[in-house]
């Protein structure tokens, strides 16, 4: 299993479910999901007569660094359940009739894993690689043919009653066949963290920091409260004006009347559009600037902040070139048509 990618028991798995925060109702419908895989002997023999076996697949789509990845090997360390982390780029291959090879041949290894083991989990990261929209002209033989290969061995698991759960993680959600979207029983969007969330992922590390005796100038915890009541109250001066409550990701008019207040924005509105990953990496940005002054000020932290990025920065470019190559490939496929006859 190791050729496709990372093998983890759940000893060596570091993420709990604590350690993420937000995310509360895709907590509540994972957590009854491995529930149903650790029993899953049980409900196939409840279910015998009936001809309907447990549909074990999930389907997590949404922005990197959003928690799709952690959140499920925390599950997999809750309910001691052993996982491996396809890398679905190891299965491609420009060979003919390799992909579909490979495809099957992890299915059968997981499969041979659960049974003996009574659950296993196959995560496919980054599943749009094998799973591409089949009507796209852009595409392939061999990856159209890797889509029908791969529905094939999900509907198999499923009809033999493998106890073997099917994860598949994407941030192309769009690029997707939609075959494979039916194949997978739930579906769970994964967002940027509002900024309420925010502000707990920026404490959480901080007090991190702090219960690992790196100085944490309090003023970073008193701006980040000052800053959030500010936020607070426009928001509801704005739903109150409006008639419905806002999000701030919705026309930036949260934005755009925290701007007419403030000169200089603090660490909640510089990390609009961050994830949590991001705030985890411009901490341990801080964290080495910390043990160089001996002690992490507000200045330096939201220097650390500014360093590291958004992701929803580089996920917008990213859609903006996409379409634009979209286009050149249209326009380009349209000039090499043969001209209608002339009448």
């Amino acid at each position: 299993m190791g050729k496709f990618g990372a093998i983890y028991f759940p000893s060596d798995i570091k993420e709990s479910i604590d350690d993420i925060i937000g995310n509360e109702t895709k907590k509540e419908i994972l957590d009854d999901f491995f529930k149903a895989l650790k029993k899953y002997d049980e409900f196939t023999s409840q279910l015998k007569d009936t001809n309907l076996n447990p549909n074990l697949t999930i389907l997590l789509y949404g922005p990197p660094g959003t928690g799709k990845t952690s959140l499920t090997r925390g599950y997999a360390k809750k309910y001691n359940i052993p996982i491996c982390v396809v890398e679905t780029d190891r299965l491609v291959s420009p060979l003919l009739g390799d992909t579909i090879k490979q495809i099957r041949r992890v299915v059968d290894l997981a499969a041979e894993i659960a049974r003996e083991r009574k659950s296993f989990i196959l995560f496919f990261d980054e599943i749009d690689a094998i799973g591409s929209e089949r009507s796209n002209i852009h595409e392939v033989g061999e990856i159209k043919r890797a889509v029908i290969s791969f529905l094939q061995v999900i509907d198999r698991i499923n009809y033999e009653g493998i106890p073997l759960a099917i994860i598949g993680a994407t941030n192309h959600q769009n690029q997707l066949d939609s075959a494979i979207w039916r194949r997978f029983t739930f579906h769970l969007r994964f967002d940027f963290p509002d900024y309420r969330l925010r502000k707990k992922i920026i404490e959480s590390f901080l007090k991190k920091l702090k219960n690992a005796n790196i100085g944490v100038d309090n003023s970073i915890f008193n701006k980040l409260d000052e800053e959030y009541e500010e936020i607070q109250s426009i928001s509801k001066a704005l739903s109150k004006k409006l008639g419905y409550v806002i999000s701030e990701f919705e026309n930036n008019l949260l934005w755009n009347e925290y701007s007419k207040k403030f000169k200089k924005e603090g660490l909640i509105k510089l990390t609009y559009g961050y994830s949590g990953s991001d705030i985890e990496r411009g901490t341990r940005v801080a964290l080495l600037k910390a043990i160089n002054t001996s002690i992490l000020t507000y200045d330096l932290f939201y220097d650390s902040m500014l360093l590291v990025g958004g992701t929803a920065i580089h996920v917008e470019r990213q859609d903006i070139l996409s379409a634009k190559k979209e286009v050149r490939n249209f326009s380009a496929t349209k000039n090499t048509q043969p001209s209608p006859p002339e009448i």
